[in-house]
């Protein structure tokens, strides 16, 4: 669960650095 969560966490700095909403990537 915790290398899941880490992931995640990893995917959203990805997100935020590129300028692109998180909700674009989950919808």
């Amino acid at each position: 669960m915790f290398h899941f969560a880490k992931r995640l966490g990893l995917l959203l700095i990805a997100s935020n650095m590129r300028g692109m909403p998180v909700g674009e990537i989950y919808s």
